[in-house]
């Protein structure tokens, strides 16, 4: 998953004819696929339920490919607090404190917001194929929809999830549930597909829900609005230095 762009960016579904038999490889391949556009300007509202209690967030947000995005909140509590990503790298910049904070080390395992999104999601964008090896465990329906069940093993130290569990559909390759979790097998999130629209001659999956398994009585939904690809961006946009202004 790839948030704030910052947590729904890698959803980018180009078509595949499923008639043939795909390998677990290939099916990966084509997931990683829907991760390549060049540009994203969007808004969002992010929900963050917590028992009972619904705290609404409000944001715009541009991105360029998997590499850099930036966000700034819109809702009146949070207004002009921004969030940076250059690759592996993320800061928040404070408008009370006028001050710029890096996220780094056991930080980023913590809640975005204090959503069940953390930090280390968002900042994910390495090909899956880069750090997982799957295997395709069976085929399921999963709420009308025909599905591969990928099962993916990380292959290096620094992968966000030690094992993932995909339900990808057939046809649009969207993974319309995922199942993370830690070495010791215990289920530590689970992210589920709510919506699809078609923008130009793409299937996008532009709400999402996910689930933190460690916390209890919560989770957070992500619906993007107002999606446009292929937006002119000045590159400059993406510095500490605009961060700031």
């Amino acid at each position: 998953m790839r948030s704030l762009q910052i947590m729904a960016l890698f959803f980018i579904i180009p078509f595949i004819n499923s008639s043939f038999a795909l390998t677990p490889a290939e099916i990966l391949s084509a997931m990683d696929k829907n991760r390549d556009y060049g540009t994203i300007s969007y808004t969002a509202t992010m929900e963050i339920h917590v028992g009972g209690e619904v705290r609404t967030k409000t944001m715009k947000a541009l991105g360029l490919g998997a590499e850099k995005a930036l966000a700034e909140f819109t809702n009146p509590q949070d207004k002009g607090t921004k969030y940076l990503k250059i690759n592996k790298e993320l800061w928040i910049y404070f408008p009370s404190e006028q001050d710029v904070v890096k996220i780094s080390g056991h930080m980023l395992k913590e809640g975005m917001m204090g959503s069940d999104v953390s930090y280390e999601d968002a900042l994910e964008s390495d090909a899956l194929h880069k750090k997982y090896a799957a295997t395709l465990t069976g085929e399921e329906d999963f709420e009308g929809h025909s599905c591969y069940v990928l099962t993916l093993d990380a292959t290096v130290k620094d992968a966000p999830y030690y094992k993932r569990k995909m339900w990808v559909d057939k046809s649009l390759f969207i993974q319309w549930q995922e199942e993370m979790y830690a070495k010791s097998g215990t289920l530590l999130k689970v992210s589920h597909v709510l919506d699809v629209k078609t923008i130009g001659a793409r299937h996008f999956p532009t709400k999402i829900e996910m689930v933190n398994r460690l916390r209890k009585d919560t989770k957070t939904v992500f619906e993007m609005n107002d999606v446009v690809f292929d937006v002119k961006v000045d590159n400059a946009v993406f510095s500490l230095q605009n961060l700031q202004r």
